[in-house]
């Protein structure tokens, strides 16, 4: 009746994770402070994963720490020169880490 008596779903590991990862990356946004919580996430998550699955090809593995500073990275670059420039910038830095290794400002 109303939603009065409506369950909460539990929260679980992964949300709290997840709502820590966006408190880390949050204070890097500087420009455009209305980016929503979700998109900082898909942000992080998607330069750790398509940067790992080059490491994997490269048989290589990228550490914890570097793999927080490329995602630092990039989530200025959204904040900064926006979605496009952000994906463009991915690409170019996904080929230039299969072609020639990690660069020294990344690890």
């Amino acid at each position: 009746m109303f939603g009065l008596f409506k369950k909460n779903k539990p929260r679980t590991l992964l949300d709290e994770m997840n709502d820590a990862a966006v408190k880390f990356y949050r204070p890097l946004i500087k420009k455009n402070r209305d980016i929503p919580d979700a998109k900082i996430l898909e942000i992080v998550q998607t330069v750790m994963r398509v940067f790992k699955e080059a490491s994997e090809r490269r048989g290589e593995n990228i550490s914890g720490v570097s793999l927080n500073k490329i995602a630092s990275k990039f989530v200025v670059v959204y904040d900064t020169l926006g979605e496009d420039f952000y994906l463009e910038h991915l690409k170019y830095d996904i080929s230039l880490y299969l072609k020639s290794g990690l660069r020294d400002d990344y690890k």
